[in-house]
């Protein structure tokens, strides 16, 4: 099996919350310098994340070009056939 396409797999779960995360950081440094009550601050970070990891799915689902497992062709079997050997 080809040992470079599990992380394209996990890829898709991971980048949302990296989004998310960075929304979230955004959210509260604006709080921060805007000088807002500190559990209105949390719930806006809590909402940015929320928006940035479901806007990553829709992105994912809706635009982004998705990676099948599609069967190798002849001639890369026989080099990994070979590589092996």
């Amino acid at each position: 099996m080809v040992e470079h396409a599990q992380p394209l797999r996990n890829r898709g779960q991971f980048l949302p919350k990296l989004i998310g995360l960075l929304c979230a950081l955004v959210a509260l440094a604006a709080c921060v310098l805007a000088k807002v009550d500190p559990a209105v601050s949390l719930l806006r970070a809590l909402l940015a994340f929320i928006a940035g990891s479901m806007v990553t799915k829709a992105w994912y689902v809706l635009i982004a070009a998705r990676v099948t497992d599609a069967p190798p062709d002849a001639e890369f079997q026989e080099t990994e056939e070979r590589r092996a050997a």
